[in-house]
Parts: structure tokens; C-alpha cells; sequence
């Protein structure tokens, strides 16, 4: 289980933060590096969406430093937050930190330099900005990087098994998957987030078995063409 922690701009809260997330026991901290400020998302402008409907809240924002006994701290983002908040938090932990929401390849020299574990080449799902690159297309640079100093994942757009083996064969260690798991959940629960997972290993095991491969290390780029390029 890892943590994903959003920067707050008070110390102090990001430091309560870490500390709860190694009592809970997580393995891992990713810190999210595409957040300076809320996506403008504009089905949910329209629908009147900017928080969490009432009842519903973050518990681990409660009872955090400066905030009343009981009471929730906002989470407001950080549009000021660097690198070297960065190499804060990971001096902050023993656990390894990772940066999500990279996708140049400058910015994975500079996470690696700042102590980042790993490297997760992310555009928040589309999300945060409209015309941002996709994942897939930024993956090669940041892998070529990284050098292998630190292992690198790819998140979003991950929708097939063959998704997952393309991104693999591009140089990714692992990926991660949002959506499916919440169409999943939404429609079987923890039964369809399990059906959902198997679906994706079976596919790409068949992926893979199509490539000639037994293993994730059989895939490599030269299996992948793009656009109208050539082998």
C-alpha cells in the first residue's frame, strides 16, 4: 500500500501526513507533482462538483497540526511547492518517495537528483490540463533520462492488457490503473475490482504470448510502431 500525498503548504500538515501514512503501514510516499491548483474540470463546474458531498470527508485530514480538536484541514494545492519541498519530505522518511505527474525529461533528472525513488510519467488522467501530452508519448524520454537510476511507471490510458505491454516494451517498470478499477467497483464492488485485474493480466499474458515472449523482459521497443513509422 502506498501513500499519494498532495504538498501542503504548511510544513508541519505534510509532516503528520508521512507519519500517518508509515504508522498505517504504507510501503511507499508518492508525492503528486501536477497539482500547483485545482483542474478546471468542466462537467463538474457545471454540475456544481467542487467538493466532497456532505458526510463524506478525508479522514486522514482530521485532527492534523493547527486545526481544532476534531476538525478537518482543507486541502488546498500548492502552486508554490519545489523541488527542494521535495527534498524535504524525502529527508522527512524512511520509506521511499516517488513523483507523480511527470512527463519531461528534465523533470525526471531533477526528481532523481532531489532523492525521488521512482519515477511515475502521469498527466492526471487528463485532466488537469486539456492539452497536455499523453503518457505513452512522453514514457521514452523519461526513461532515457532516468538512465536506470530509479525504476519508472506509467499511469493513464491504461485500458487493455495490450496497453499495459505496450508500455512495458517502451521501457516502463509497471503501470497503474485508475479508472477500470472504479468502473469495476462501481458495478461489482471488491468482486469487480477483482474481475477487472484478472481481465488485464489475462490479456496481457496473451499480448505477450503473441510477441514471443515468456517474460516482461522479452518486450522491447522495436515491437512497438507508431504512426507511420517502420521497423
Amino acid at each position: 500500500m502506498w501513500f499519494l500525498l498532495y504538498p501542503h503548504p504548511r510544513r508541519e500538515v505534510n509532516e503528520a501526513l508521512v507519519r500517518r501514512a508509515e504508522e498505517a503501514g504504507c510501503s511507499a510516499l508518492v508525492v503528486t507533482a501536477d497539482s500547483p491548483r485545482f483542474g478546471r474540470r468542466t462537467r463538474d463546474l457545471r454540475n456544481g462538483f467542487d467538493d466532497l458531498p456532505p458526510g463524506c470527508a478525508a479522514e486522514n485530514m482530521r485532527d492534523l497540526p493547527g486545526a481544532p480538536p476534531g476538525a478537518l484541514t482543507d486541502i488546498p494545492m500548492h502552486p508554490a511547492a519545489s523541488w527542494r519541498d521535495f527534498a524535504e519530505t524525502v529527508g522527512m522518511t524512511s520509506l521511499p518517495v516517488w513523483v507523480k505527474g511527470v512527463l519531461h525529461p528534465a523533470d525526471a533528472r531533477l526528481a532523481v537528483e532531489h532523492g525521488a525513488a521512482g519515477v511515475i510519467v502521469s498527466n492526471h488522467g487528463g485532466r488537469q490540463c486539456d492539452t497536455a501530452a499523453a503518457s505513452l508519448d512522453c514514457l521514452p524520454a523519461v526513461v532515457d533520462a532516468v538512465a536506470g537510476a530509479v525504476p519508472v511507471l506509467l499511469d493513464g490510458g491504461v485500458r487493455r492488457g495490450g496497453d499495459v505491454a505496450v508500455a512495458l516494451a517502451l521501457g516502463a517498470a509497471a503501470v497503474g490503473v485508475g479508472r477500470p478499477v472504479l468502473w469495476g467497483l462501481a458495478a461489482k464492488g471488491a468482486a469487480g475490482v477483482r474481475e477487472v485485474l484478472r481481465t488485464l493480466l489475462d490479456e496481457y499474458d496473451h499480448t505477450l504470448a503473441l510477441c514471443g515472449g515468456r517474460r516482461n523482459a522479452d518486450l522491447s521497443a522495436d515491437m512497438v510502431v507508431r504512426g507511420d513509422a517502420a521497423w
